[in-house]
């Protein structure tokens, strides 16, 4: 295919054509980890598009004199406008739907799809979070629809400070988009393979709530937080929140909603014990393969006959302590939970 690679075909010297997420799903898969299927959307595809299209030239017309908040704000609105009235190329969007069809061999297959830029994931400036992610897409003109919409994101308000703040011109960067098979999640979070607060390298953390991801990333929930030995897996401490609403896909809206939590619910631990131990282990497998601390996004599947299968949805390298030198490990009196919970303003049960 011209526009589109299997994403266990998407190495390291291949993220200028892919970026930097369908790089390191391909990196996963080729260790034969957990991955949901799926294929990326190359830039090429993205850069052909504004040419042909014009969104090029247009894009560098809106873009001269936003130097302000306010004017970012309002030309963001502007381009993300022309990229959302478009249509896709015939020959991207024949190949779109081959790709989706082929995840989708016995119906319409729900799937994720997520910016890969290849900017987002730089040393010196993560853009991690700042482009868009549409969950629960279904149908290869949905998918389309959702790719525009992706591609759209290079250009938020946010994105654009960051253009202006490390000097990158919009026809120096693109997106890729990378499109999965959705994971109905129980639970869903995050994991560093450091201390994010000390850059402590012996421990692993772990972040997780119930349901799809977007509460945890968004912010909206104090997320359970554990807190794991990188070297003997043992759980040195956890901290249980309580977790007031959940995404979920509602089967007959046909769309993701947020929920609220029952409250008797919302206090119970979103993982097991083994649950923990063994995302952890995926984590320390996976920073050792990379040779360097991770950020990684993680979920479980429904339950089935008594477990719960582990996704691995996501890993880049961890920038905030990539170029730092660690804060000296915190004495015997005073433990990862102590310092922790001194930055919490939300109430906790702590096991």
């Amino acid at each position: 295919m011209e526009y589109i690679l299997p994403l266990k075909d998407c190495h390291s010297h291949f993220t200028e054509l892919v970026g930097g997420k369908a790089m390191g799903l391909g990196s996963l898969l080729r260790q034969e980890l957990p991955v949901p299927s799926g294929f990326a959307v190359s830039t090429h595809a993205y850069r052909e598009f504004v040419e042909v299209t014009g969104l090029d030239r247009a894009i560098q017309m809106n873009l001269r004199g936003a130097d302000t908040i306010d004017e970012q704000r309002r030309v963001s609105e502007r381009i993300r406008g022309l990229f959302e009235e478009s249509k896709l190329q015939d020959s991207l969007l024949a190949e779109l739907t081959e790709a989706y069809m082929q995840l989708s061999p016995h119906g319409m297959q729900p799937v994720a799809v997520r910016s890969s830029s290849v900017s987002e994931d730089a040393a010196e400036a993560s853009f991690a979070g700042e482009h868009d992610t549409y969950l629960w897409i279904e149908g290869p003109d949905a998918v389309a629809k959702n790719v525009l919409r992706c591609w759209s994101s290079l250009f938020t308000p946010q994105a654009l400070s960051y253009f202006k703040q490390f000097g990158i011109r919009a026809n120096e960067t693109a997106m890729g988009v990378v499109v999965q098979t959705m994971v109905a999640a129980e639970a869903a979070g995050v994991m560093i393979t450091i201390d994010p607060m000390t850059g402590d390298r012996s421990q692993i953390s772990i972040e997780g709530s119930c349901g799809l991801g977007l509460a945890v990333v968004g912010g909206e929930v104090t997320p359970d937080r554990y807190f794991v030995d990188k070297v003997t897996l043992d759980i040195r401490s956890r901290m249980i929140s309580p977790k007031s609403v959940a995404y979920r896909f509602d089967s007959q809206a046909g769309e993701v909603r947020r929920i609220d939590v029952p409250e008797e619910e919302q206090m119970k631990p979103c993982l097991t014990e083994e649950e923990v131990v063994a995302i952890a282990a995926l984590g320390k497998q996976v920073e050792r393969s990379l040779g360097t601390a991770q950020d990684i996004e993680w979920a479980l599947g429904p339950w089935i006959d008594g477990k719960r299968d582990i996704f691995l949805l996501q890993t880049r390298p961890e920038t905030v302590w990539r170029n730092k030198q660690a804060a000296p490990l915190a004495s015997s009196q005073t433990s990862i939970m102590d310092r922790l919970v001194g930055n919490m303003s939300m109430p906790m049960r702590i096991v």
